[in-house]
């Protein structure tokens, strides 16, 4: 679902570069800023999406307002989803259904 107007969300990794190797550890610091006085959730968490891309030169012919026939020379990208990994921050313990984090 993503985060609501009633909190604010902060993600910083500890490098400049979000590309990663596999196997390479991923370290950051993550700033969670509830507005309101309470928040009720289910669970918070991270996901680390793993994606694969590429690219290939495309060749699109079309006809022009007069009539004329155009070609258009264009890269095409490519990106192929091949891991998502759910990261638990914040559970509801056993028997809970939802969890309240209160503005202090």
């Amino acid at each position: 679902m993503g985060i609501s107007e009633s909190s604010e969300l902060q993600v910083n990794f500890s490098r400049p570069s979000l590309f990663y190797y596999a196997g390479e550890q991923v370290m950051g610091d993550i700033s969670f800023q509830n507005t309101q006085d309470v928040v009720t959730v289910g669970a918070i968490f991270l996901e680390a999406i793993g994606e694969m891309g590429y690219t290939t030169p495309e060749i699109r012919q079309y006809l022009d307002k007069n009539g004329n026939a155009r070609t258009e020379h264009y890269t095409k990208t490519h990106i192929i989803p091949f891991m998502k990994i759910r990261i638990p921050i914040v559970q509801a313990s056993y028997g809970q259904v939802k969890i309240s984090i209160t503005n202090k």
